[in-house]
């Protein structure tokens, strides 16, 4: 679980930041700046919301979100959207979500969106090309199912990445 103050933890929140501006700055397709971030800890999620909201919304001109299923707990930078979950993906993946059936006056779109694995199964978010697995999860079936949110069928990207943070070796000292 991430923890302000944690040299590591701050570290490893310098480089998922320099990553998600090297996508902004470098999109895989097009203008493409949407990355998925998945994390197992809902503590973890609420920890990158805080700490990259205001840095993306600066240096990146783009709305995130937290997304973390419990009632009250989701979180959106983009004014007058609701905070829950469907409100949030279909501004994420408005495209796969077929938004404009349901609002086509709506064209400001979330570009980051932080989840614990709550939307890690189920999920058509193909809008996006870029996940990022904060945390390895334990389960290799779950690393699967998070990519298979974006690698799907009727995806109009050319290319997908996906970038996998491995914890600190140190760990395995405890």
């Amino acid at each position: 679980i991430a923890r302000p103050g944690d040299a590591d933890n701050e570290a490893k929140l310098k480089e998922h930041k320099d990553l998600l501006k090297d996508k902004a700055e470098n999109p895989l397709n097009g203008e493409n700046k949407k990355a998925l971030i998945f994390t197992a800890f809902a503590d973890t999620a609420s920890y990158l919301y805080k700490n990259l909201k205001e840095w993306a919304d600066k240096e990146l001109g783009v709305h995130s979100a937290l997304v973390v299923g419990g009632t009250g707990k989701n979180k959106t930078t983009m004014p007058g959207l609701r905070a829950d979950l469907t409100s949030i993906i279909t501004s994420f993946s408005p495209v796969s979500k077929e938004r404009d059936m349901i609002d086509d006056t709506e064209t400001d779109e979330i570009d980051i969106l932080i989840a614990t694995d709550c939307i890690s199964e189920g999920q058509n978010l193909q809008d996006c090309d870029f996940l990022v697995n904060y945390d390895i999860h334990w389960n290799p079936t779950r690393i699967i199912q998070r990519f298979g949110r974006i690698d799907r069928i009727g995806s109009r990207n050319e290319r997908i990445q996906l970038v996998n943070f491995y914890p600190n070796l140190e760990l395995d000292q405890f």
